[in-house]
């Protein structure tokens, strides 16, 4: 009994770690894709309080701000294959659009379609 008892643990850990290995890699893209864009939203956010807070005002200046700083964080996330399909921002208009991304949902931007692929 004692035989049956330790060998159900040893399957149920088995288990656990197993499928926790398994989500961990086929998940692995999505988690750094999402990390990336959460580093994104954190800079919009950044910039947004900037903003509010009158430390920056001109718009030309809080667009170059943006792109300096998502450029970086590009620069920063080489392990994300470019096949992710992540959307970059480059200005604050799309810095908006992923806060009220954040707020509403994933629903609330209308997606750019796709581009049509080659015959």
């Amino acid at each position: 009994m004692k035989t049956f008892i330790l060998a159900l643990i040893f399957l149920l850990i088995g288990s656990a770690v197993g499928g926790f290995l398994a989500l961990g890699f086929g998940a692995g893209l999505g988690a750094a894709s999402g990390l990336v864009i959460g580093s994104q939203a954190g800079a919009c956010l950044a910039v947004e309080t900037a903003e509010e807070s009158g430390l920056v005002t001109d718009p030309a200046q809080i667009d170059a701000l943006i792109a300096t700083t998502i450029a970086k964080i590009r620069e920063k996330s080489g392990a994300v294959p470019a096949e992710a399909g992540l959307q970059w921002i480059s200005n604050a208009a799309e810095c908006r659009d992923i806060v009220r991304q954040l707020v509403e949902g994933p629903e609330a931007v209308a997606q750019a379609p796709a581009a049509p692929r080659p015959e």
